[in-house]
Parts: structure tokens; C-alpha cells; sequence
């Protein structure tokens, strides 16, 4: 099996990053960002809640259409979104959550982050933490719940995300592997493949895969990829 590595610097557009993705982790940190309609919307929603929270966001995402709030079919948004508004007794429009980027049906995460907002405090948090994994499906968890600064936006504040992309390079395709890698029937090249992966390093602009119909969309469409990586795994 091969596997595809992408580490990104800035804010990767969603077209480029999830075309064949089925594992995606997420590393957000408070910092400067781009703002537009969804920022300026949470930080009116923080006026009246003046507690944010940080969760970082691992789930199996097989059954799920992706991240991105939607009822029917089921996104992992949604299903956060349900279990925080059990524990929190608040409405979603209250918790204003909001992860840091959308995903792909059939994708998953080990390190997706997000943030809430509530407008009373936790001082102790592995109560409310438990609380929370005890109502969600046993194919989402939340891997750390922290108390974060005003300032921070879990979209706005990333400084890099690192995206895997795994190929099942095989004339018959493992079942135990269907949800996890990419199905290719004919040989690869993975000599070729390292060759091409290093041209992807560096500064590039996305401008051709950047979301026009938006009006929100990022102003510097100019992005840093300082890791590509292809990797041949044995197989079991």
C-alpha cells in the first residue's frame, strides 16, 4: 500500500485537500487569520458567551457525509453538535460551533479542531468532557476539551494541517482496508511518485481551486506546502 503525505502550511483550499483524503489531522493554534463572515458571526455570538472552548475531534467518518453541519444525511458537525446540546443544555445557534475545515463524505480524523461557545464557565472539565464522549457514537470521540483565549478561532487560528492520502495499490482490493485507502488496480510507480512529490513543496498559488461562488473566500490564495511525502507500506 502506498501513502500519500501532505503537510500544509496555511489555509489549504477544501477542493485541493480532500479529493481522495481518508485520514485527515488538523493542528490549530491561537493566531492571526483571515476574517469574513463566519469569524465576524462568532465573535458577535462571544459578546453574550464569554467562554470559548478547543476540542480536537477524532472520528471514524465512514458513515458520515462529511464534517459540515447538515441533519440528513448525518455529518460529524451535527452529531457533536446533538451531544453538546444534551450536556450544555444550549441550542446549537448558543454553542456556535465551528470546526477548523470542512471534510468529504466517507472521511476521517485523528486530530480535527474545533471550538464552542458557552456564556457560563467549567472549572473542572473532565466531567463535562466524559459527559460528552458518554453520548456520542462509539465512531466519535473528543480527544481533549480546554478552555481557549478569546482570540482563538479554530479556522481562523491553524497554522498547519497534515493530510494523508492512502492508495490500495492491488488487482483485488482488501476488505479490511475499503474504508481506509484509495482503490488502484494498475501498477504504480512509487520511483515516479517521490520524484513528483518534491515539485509539490514549496509556494503555490490555488487560486484555480479556490470556491468563487463564496463571497467569504481567502484573500491570499498563496499557500505553503513544506512536506510531501510518499511512502510504500507493507501490506499484513
Amino acid at each position: 500500500m502506498t501513502s500519500v503525505v501532505f503537510g500544509v502550511r496555511g489555509l489549504l483550499p477544501v477542493s485541493v485537500a480532500q479529493s481522495v483524503t481518508n485520514l485527515a489531522t488538523q493542528k490549530s493554534q491561537a493566531g492571526e487569520g483571515e476574517l469574513n463572515a463566519d469569524f465576524l458571526e462568532d465573535e458577535r455570538r462571544s459578546v453574550t458567551a464569554s467562554h470559548k472552548w478547543r476540542m480536537v475531534i477524532a472520528y471514524e467518518g465512514t458513515r458520515y457525509s462529511g464534517w459540515q453541519y447538515q441533519s440528513s444525511p448525518p455529518t460529524v458537525q451535527c452529531i457533536v453538535e446533538k451531544a453538546l446540546t444534551k450536556v450544555m443544555k444550549l441550542d446549537r445557534k448558543e454553542l456556535g460551533l465551528v470546526g477548523a475545515s470542512r471534510t468529504d463524505k466517507g472521511v476521517h480524523a485523528w486530530g480535527q479542531v474545533a471550538h464552542f461557545l458557552t456564556p457560563f464557565n467549567y472549572t473542572a472539565l473532565d466531567d463535562v468532557h466524559a459527559a460528552v464522549n458518554g453520548v456520542l457514537p462509539d465512531d466519535i470521540r473528543v480527544r481533549e476539551l480546554s478552555p481557549a483565549v478569546p482570540e482563538f478561532h479554530a479556522r481562523f487560528s491553524v497554522e498547519s494541517k497534515v493530510y494523508h492520502y492512502k492508495i490500495y495499490n492491488d488487482a483485488v482490493m482488501d476488505p479490511l482496508q475499503r474504508n481506509y485507502a484509495f482503490h488502484c488496480t494498475y501498477r504504480l510507480n512509487p520511483a515516479a511518485m517521490k520524484e513528483a512529490a518534491r515539485h509539490f513543496v514549496g509556494q503555490h498559488d490555488f487560486s484555480a481551486f479556490a470556491n468563487v461562488s463564496r463571497n467569504d473566500r481567502v484573500t491570499n490564495p498563496v499557500k505553503s506546502i513544506y512536506r510531501c511525502e510518499v511512502v510504500e507500506l507493507v501490506s499484513i
